[in-house]
């Protein structure tokens, strides 16, 4: 970011003369007395620049819906089925991590959801819903953007804990799972835009990108069978094909969409 500053000094000096008249004494003797003259400067005229004051308005971010679905009493893992899978998927869709839908069917994507869950709260990442997952599940917050709130929908990316927000006027509404470059081709840290996408499969010398949405350079979030718990990328950020499917058919993330990677 470029910050100008512009500023303007004028000095103007402004200065005056004055003569002072002299009076002869009356006599029977004519005499001749010169007229005095005051010249008198003109007057001295400062501009000040306008001061211009630029008012903002903060946006004001809506309270984040609470969660009323309860946790499950019982811990869960792939390949389980039924009523406690269920609600377990209502609680994770209520606290915004993503699902395509609650079916009460344990599969990859309830796995992914739960693995966001623990990444975001600082837990080993198994995607199995343990007692200790479901214990936090229970009291753990929604996540926070790290950027200021602003209007409309933003991208983040948080290297850190391996997972993706979608935000919207300052809250989040959706968390992803996602893998990052490795340490060796790590992804660039910055504030970019979404610049272009490609629907369909990219096939490049470092592999397949399924629905990429590029942000700089060659760097791009897109779909992969793989996304790991670690950053394990060529240094784009890996999503799930389902994952990436959504961000395309819900229309969050256009060209143009800030998107923010730190």
């Amino acid at each position: 970011m470029l910050v100008g500053a512009l500023t303007a000094t004028t000095v103007l000096a402004g200065c005056s003369s004055s003569g002072t008249p002299s009076a002869a004494a009356p006599t029977s003797t004519a005499s001749s007395v010169a007229p005095t003259t005051t010249s008198t400067a003109p007057p001295t005229t400062t501009s000040v620049p306008p001061t211009t004051t630029t008012t903002t308005t903060a946006l004001v971010v809506a309270p984040v819906p609470v969660p009323v679905t309860p946790v499950p009493g019982k811990a869960l893992a792939v390949g389980q089925k039924g009523p406690d899978v269920q609600q377990l998927q209502q609680r994770l869709t209520e606290m915004g991590y993503w699902l395509p839908g609650v079916d009460g069917s344990y599969s990859a994507a309830t796995q992914h959801a739960v693995t966001a869950f623990q990444k975001a709260n600082g837990l080993p990442r198994s995607g199995k819903a343990d007692a200790a997952t479901l214990a936090a599940m229970a009291t753990a917050p929604r996540p926070t953007p790290a950027k200021p709130p602003v209007a409309g929908r933003t991208i983040e990316v948080d290297l850190q804990r391996q997972i993706l927000m979608v935000i919207n006027n300052g809250q989040v509404e959706n968390v992803l799972d996602v893998s990052s470059g490795k340490p060796s081709t790590p992804t660039p840290p910055g504030d970019y835009t979404i610049q272009r996408q490609i629907d369909g499969m990219r096939v490049s010398d470092l592999g397949e990108l399924w629905r990429p949405k590029y942000f700089t350079g060659g760097y791009a979030l897109h779909g992969s069978p793989s996304v790991p718990t670690n950053a394990a990328s060529h240094g784009c950020v890996r999503l799930t094909n389902a994952e990436i499917d959504w961000l395309w058919s819900s229309g969050v993330a256009p060209v143009g969409t800030p998107l923010s990677v730190y």
